[in-house]
């Protein structure tokens, strides 16, 4: 029992000299927390906002019985599959459909897309220094996919057949353009696709 009565009476001092070291170091301890405050709404200040856009697209398939393979028991699942919607959202992040969009869009115009133009000093120190790679050595259009993939987030509505295009911008009209500029160019590479299959359809059922 005298253990337990001792335990408790240094916890009762821990507490009173706790308190104590409190009240007298209340100046500076307020002090310190408006500082830290200060700091972060600076930093939220300067901080460049970002806003995201995005754009749906519904996989659907308009295969004809002459543009299908050979029916067979394997051939006769569902073209749109799991494998066949996970397939679209690799092909709409592709290199060659962003390079049409950036393209389209001259985003190697724009300081967003080049960490060479965007580098802060203290990137440039640490290039110097050798703690961090050189951007200036990337080629710029492989810089402007990098930042594009960085800020590009492409996937599947679960169990549907909706892909959804996400895409962050310090600027709100390119944040609404870019997803749109993907989706259409998408769209276009599905549409040529579906013509040549259906002209070699054509051709093979001409006599």
């Amino acid at each position: 029992m005298s253990g337990v009565q001792s335990t408790t009476s240094d916890v009762d001092v821990d507490l009173r000299q706790l308190f104590a070291s409190l009240a007298r170091n209340w100046m500076r301890i307020l002090v310190v927390a408006l500082v830290v405050t200060g700091i972060a709404f600076a930093l939220a200040w300067v901080a460049t906002p970002h806003f995201m856009g995005e754009t749906r697209i519904l996989i659907e398939t308009r295969e004809s019985v002459f543009t299908r393979p050979e029916s067979t028991a394997e051939t006769d699942r569902p073209i749109l599959d799991e494998e066949g919607i996970a397939s679209q959202v690799e092909v709409i992040g592709s290199t060659d459909i962003l390079k049409q969009v950036a393209q389209k869009l001259e985003l190697h115009k724009l300081p967003e897309f080049d960490e060479a133009a965007n580098m802060s000093l203290i990137g440039r120190l640490m290039v110097i220094a050798g703690l961090r790679n050189d951007p200036d050595e990337i080629p710029p259009e492989e810089r402007v996919l990098k930042a594009m993939r960085q800020k590009l987030d492409v996937y599947r509505v679960e169990k549907s057949r909706v892909i959804v295009i996400e895409f962050s911008s310090e600027d709100p009209k390119l944040s609404a353009a870019v997803p749109n500029a993907i989706a259409d160019a998408y769209i276009s590479v599905s549409r040529d696709a579906k013509q040549l299959s259906n002209t070699d359809a054509t051709a093979w059922l001409e006599p």
